[in-house]
Formats: C-alpha cells, sequence, structure tokens
C-alpha cells in the first residue's frame, strides 16, 4: 500500500441526511473501494442536521476519513474550494454525495494513468439516471451510447475538452485528476456564483494534456426536487455566468465555431431568469431588485441578437425578434406572460 500513491476524494455535504440518507449511501461505496490508498475529505457545509454527527460516525472507524466542518457560505463553490485546499493526495477526486461509484472505480482509473503516463484526467463511464431509475445518457467523453458494453477506451486533449463546452457540454468528464491540474485553478473564482465552478472545471480542462476513459461507472442521479433544480433567485447567476464565459471562450479563440449554440442557450438563460426575477421580485428588497435587473440588462447588452434570431424559422423568428428588440420590452413582456 506504501508504494501506490495516495488519492485524495473529495465530497462535500449539506443537509444530506435530510436530503436523502447520502452520508451512509456515500460512504458504502467509498470506504470500499477496491484501491487502498486512500484519504477521504468530507467537508460538513454548514448542515443543519445529523450530517456532521453522522459522518464523525465513519471517521472514529475509520482513519482515512477526515471531516471537516465550515460555515455555509451559500454558495458550493467555498466547499469544493475548501476541500481542494485539504486535498493531499497526488490524485484527486470530485465525488457528489448524492451519486454512486463502482467499488472499483477509483482502482480502474488509477490502472488507466499507469497505462497511459500521457493523461493528466481519467473519467469513467458517466451513467445519468433519475431517481426512479429510468435512464437520461450514458456518456464515455463525449460519445454517448445506450450500454456500458459497448465502451471504448480513448482520449481526447484538454484543449478539445474546453471547445466541447461552449454552449452546451458535449463531454462528461467526473474523472481522478493529477493534483497539479486539479488544483490549477482555485474553486473559489473571482465572486460567488450558483455555477461558477463550471467556470473553473473548464480552465482546469484546458491545462490537461489529455484526458482518457475507463470503464468503472460513475452513476450521477438528477433530483428533480433538489435544491438546484428548484426556482430561486440564484437562477439569476447563469446570466452573469454567461456573460464571463463568452468573453472567456473568446479569448481563447474557441466561441466562434459554436457561437449559436452558445447564443441560443444565453438567451435562454435570460428568458428564464427575467421570469424568475418577477416570480420573486416582491421577496426582494430594492438594492437586490437593482442589482439583479442590472444584470439582466447587463445579458442582453452582451446578447448577439442577430446570432440568435438567425435560428429561428417563420413565426417564430417573427415572434422572437419582436420580442428581444429592446431589453425594456424583453424585461415587461415576460412579466405578464403567464
Amino acid at each position: 500500500m506504501q508504494d501506490l500513491p495516495l488519492i485524495s476524494i473529495i465530497t462535500t455535504y449539506y443537509n444530506s441526511v435530510q436530503l436523502g440518507n447520502f452520508v451512509k449511501s456515500s460512504m458504502n461505496c467509498l470506504l470500499n473501494q477496491t484501491y487502498p490508498n486512500i484519504e477521504f475529505i468530507c467537508v460538513n457545509d454548514g448542515s443543519t442536521d445529523s450530517t456532521l454527527e453522522e459522518l464523525l460516525y465513519f471517521e472514529k472507524r475509520d482513519s482515512r476519513v477526515k471531516v471537516y466542518t465550515k460555515e455555509n457560505q451559500k454558495y458550493a463553490q467555498y466547499s469544493k474550494a475548501y476541500g481542494q485546499d485539504k486535498a493531499s493526495g497526488e490524485f484527486i477526486f470530485l465525488f457528489d454525495h448524492d451519486d454512486l461509484i463502482e467499488l472499483n472505480t477509483i482502482e480502474k482509473c488509477f490502472n488507466t494513468f499507469c497505462q497511459s503516463p500521457d493523461l493528466d484526467i481519467v473519467t469513467p463511464i458517466v451513467d445519468t439516471r433519475f431517481t426512479t431509475g429510468q435512464l437520461k445518457y450514458i456518456i464515455n467523453l463525449d460519445m454517448s451510447f445506450k450500454n456500458h458494453t459497448q465502451f471504448i477506451s480513448r482520449k481526447i486533449s484538454g484543449k478539445d475538452a474546453i471547445k466541447k463546452t461552449v454552449g452546451k457540454y458535449d463531454i462528461h468528464i467526473r474523472g481522478l485528476y493529477r493534483k497539479e491540474v486539479f488544483k490549477s485553478h482555485s474553486f473559489r473564482f473571482t465572486e460567488p456564483l450558483l455555477n461558477a465552478d463550471e467556470i473553473v472545471e473548464r480552465m482546469i480542462f484546458e491545462n490537461a494534456k489529455f484526458i482518457g476513459s475507463c470503464d468503472a461507472v460513475y452513476t450521477h442521479y438528477i433530483h428533480p426536487d433538489s435544491s438546484a433544480k428548484m426556482p430561486s433567485v440564484k437562477k439569476i447567476d447563469i446570466v452573469r455566468t454567461d456573460v464571463l464565459l463568452r468573453k472567456i471562450f473568446k479569448d481563447k479563440n474557441i466561441y466562434s465555431s459554436r457561437k449559436s449554440i452558445f447564443e441560443l442557450t444565453a438567451y435562454k438563460n435570460l428568458v428564464n431568469a427575467i421570469k424568475i426575477y418577477h416570480r420573486f421580485s416582491e421577496s426582494m428588497n430594492t438594492e437586490e431588485k437593482v442589482f439583479q435587473k442590472k444584470r439582466l440588462r447587463d445579458s442582453y447588452n452582451h446578447l448577439e441578437k442577430h446570432t440568435v434570431k438567425s435560428q429561428f424559422k417563420g413565426f417564430s423568428k417573427i415572434y422572437n425578434s419582436i420580442v428581444m428588440c429592446t431589453f425594456p420590452f424583453l424585461f415587461l413582456f415576460y412579466k405578464f406572460k403567464k
């Protein structure tokens, strides 16, 4: 075991017992990994239920478990960054508390590194399902297939990986990272955002020389009633993220080829954010209303409207051209449209 490099698995927890008994389910698949030399970095993000007590129970029974508690800062990026700072392994794996991995996943990822030393990230197959068990998709890097037996070992460059995230993710990675790559950008980012981790993740991808895959399975579950899926004022953050990503992609010269995908997605995000603003406007104070409306206007001003309009046809094109003619009209239109 001493000859094998240390691997850190970071898992962040927030009210994980209340949300679905996720402390026990996550620990069941993590502590029984076939790869022996692992430290489990468990970040309790200010939980108000019995999450901390359950984590401490496992810490007392397994010396590999390291529990850290921080105050909740309302954004998941800070708990991920906390775990990022604490991880000391040569390789690092980021794991969501409500997901599952096969018991040999870490071992298979590590063996793939041994077989291909030029890799900086190795990802299992990503099997995404609804909590009912219904399959949404199975993806090997950027290739989707119907069942796990169709797996083919392959690799792509980190630069190709970030290109495949412009506008929408056409690549899905839940990987084991070399420490230097995983820590190359802090999840704290430069400002608090609901999905700041998606910006950081992209920049980390770009720092990887190559990203490979193995036939282990990471099962990601979609929880329709999770806080991430429920409407909230925080969802307005997404339009700010689009403004930042547009600039990042342009600066990296990877925007043009997927401009139409990016701008249509940004337009849909803006419309949804305006609806959220109106839905929660009565619960916001004057200062927050001004702040959020400014973000919406900024998103509208950066939107490449001609590119958006060019993707509609017939009546739909006329309709959307009128709706997005000015920001005040767009803003008021979705105030009254049901």
